[in-house]
């Protein structure tokens, strides 16, 4: 496997979020996550394998029997700004420190309008190399909320 660098490290990380933004279809999401051993850390739910994630993305069973309607059919105008990337790279390993800016909206009937948030979340990946995709990594471990959420004065909450 490659070493790893920042430099390409943040490529990756962007990718991963304009793929969030832009709702690409699982099976492209699914190249940026590992087959084996993956767990995966929302509010919603701890995600563990492949299969989870695509349901918790796309919707549709997880492995414990519940089911998720999919973030992509929940949330629209989603914006990712990827604030800072520190990595700890190790060989073909690295533990990333990710502070991610995100707006997104969301709309529960029969409610008269949607709901927009603007939140800072600060992440912790663990990424590794890997031949699936062209970014050569990826992602083992994603703590989506490794310190709370700090939400924009004025919008909605989770």
């Amino acid at each position: 496997m490659n070493t790893l660098s920042l430099n390409e490290i943040k490529k990756f990380v962007a990718a991963w979020y304009q793929a969030l933004d832009m709702h690409v279809p699982a099976s492209e999401c699914a190249e940026l996550v590992a087959d084996d051993q993956l767990e995966m850390i929302f509010p919603e739910k701890t995600l563990h394998g492949v299969s989870d994630f695509l349901a918790w993305y796309a919707g549709g069973t997880y492995s414990d029997g519940t089911t998720a309607p999919g973030v992509i059919n929940i949330f629209f105008d989603e914006n990712h700004n990827v604030v800072s990337v520190e990595a700890k790279i190790s060989g073909d390993q690295a533990t990333l420190d990710v502070v991610v800016a995100w707006q997104a909206s969301w709309f529960e009937a029969p409610s008269a309008k949607s709901k927009r948030t603007s939140l800072d979340a600060i992440q912790r990946w663990i990424i590794r190399s890997s031949s699936k995709n062209a970014f050569g990594m990826e992602v083992i471990s994603y703590n989506a909320m490794a310190q709370p959420f700090k939400y924009a004065p004025g919008f909605a909450r989770l």
